[in-house]
């Protein structure tokens, strides 16, 4: 499926696989990223430029270092002040929006103010500094105002977990919130001109072993396990939701991809707002992938989600257009763990001959990314409960049985 922008793009990617959200071969459509195992696979399926260094580069190295034709557009996966200064000093056309929105958008504290009446959708919550922590039997959350992937989250479930805290930092102001158990979701959303449009939910799944060593980290994403575990009233629930918060930061001057991850009481079903992630979500680029096979059949005004992202960061109203919906498909992260830190050729073959497509990752630091796993069957039966299919590539990564 070729396809085409109308106006040229250069997207500017630490990591290529945020870049490869367009159709291969898109005309006017170009990435600047890192030399990796991955990468070397998409030259020859897009307009690559691919940089050679002894460390990864960040996205602002990358920015910095390259030879661009001054007016040209360009993209990031996370806007930040220090690229937005590369860009104005190449004269070069930056699509993200702000940062200094993203972030009072998506910092945990900024965050409570900047939605207002719409903090509504958190479950009950507060700010306190870390020396005003308690325990009293009842376990809650604590987040910093900056986090990434849960790793800025704790659990707080008895008296030696705020110790540290107090101790460490008791001046840091943090988010206190009361502890929602049940499984967790995330949509992805694109604020146009003319409005919001909103992508089918997807399972989070989320600290599961052996994929990552902390409970709260993001490991991949279940669109199939969504579809049969949540309601239609919860979808709806979402749905409205996401539209809510996409119109306030529409009104703000905001275009473009953000997500939003919530989670479902169990006890209830009762729908709680958890993060917004003012930015690129990273699900974006796997679900376009699935939803071209949708558009494919001959469906008019149907968009995938990055599709939809790139044409609302050039200004256009999308009014007429829905994004094409996923009601399959899942991925998972094999994150460098203190059981697991490297994959062999043979596990990754083991995996691939399972019918997933495996993405290879270079970094080699705790906490990062070996493995992108991705298949068009779901790797979740129930919440925090692996499909035959998932338990099979555990069993491969877990047992070295493959070396």
């Amino acid at each position: 499926m070729n396809d085409s922008l109308q106006t040229p793009i250069i997207y500017i990617a630490r990591d290529i696989e945020r870049a490869l959200g367009l159709p291969k071969n898109t005309v006017n459509y170009a990435i600047i990223s890192n030399n990796s195992t991955f990468a070397k696979d998409t030259v020859h399926s897009y307009n690559v430029t691919l940089v050679e260094s002894d460390k990864t580069l960040s996205t602002q190295e990358l920015l910095h270092n390259a030879t661009i034709e001054e007016g040209t557009h360009i993209l990031v996966f996370k806007n930040t002040t220090a690229i937005e200064r590369v860009a104005t000093e190449k004269k070069l056309k930056l699509l993200n929006p702000p940062a200094i929105l993203a972030g009072k958008i998506e910092e945990k504290i900024s965050q409570i103010a900047w939605l207002g009446e719409l903090s509504k959708f958190l479950p009950k919550h507060d700010i306190k500094t870390c020396k005003e922590l308690t325990f009293d039997t009842t376990p809650y959350i604590v987040q910093f105002n900056h986090a990434h992937s849960g790793e800025g989250t704790r659990l707080i479930t008895k008296e030696d977990d705020i110790t540290d805290l107090k101790k460490n930092f008791p001046e840091r102001p943090v988010r206190v919130t009361q502890f929602i158990e049940g499984p967790g979701y995330t949509v992805n959303a694109v604020v146009h001109t003319g409005g919001i449009l909103v992508s089918s939910p997807s399972y989070q799944i989320t600290g599961l072993p052996p994929f990552t060593d902390n409970q709260f980290t993001t490991i991949g994403n279940d669109w199939g396990a969504a579809h049969t575990m949540l309601s239609d009233k919860q979808k709806e629930t979402i749905q409205k939701m996401t539209e809510k918060i996409g119109e306030k930061m529409r009104l703000d001057g905001w275009k473009g991809l953000f997500g939003i991850d919530i989670v479902v009481e169990e006890k209830t079903g009762t729908v709680y707002l958890i993060e917004i992630n003012a930015r690129q979500p990273a699900s974006t680029t796997f679900e376009s992938s699935i939803q071209y096979t949708n558009i494919q059949k001959n469906k008019e005004h149907v968009l995938s989600t990055f599709q939809a992202h790139i044409r609302a960061l050039l200004g256009e109203n999308l009014s007429e257009y829905t994004l094409a919906r996923v009601t399959s498909g899942s991925q998972i992260l094999q994150r460098l763990t203190k059981d697991i830190e490297d994959v062999s050729d043979s596990q990754v073959k083991a995996i691939r001959e399972l019918d997933c497509n495996v993405i290879e990752y270079d970094e080699k630091k705790p906490g990062a990314e070996l493995l992108r796993i991705q298949s068009i069957k779901s790797f979740i039966k129930n919440h925090n409960v692996f499909t035959e299919k998932a338990f099979h590539i555990v069993h491969i990564l877990h047992k070295k049985l493959y070396e």
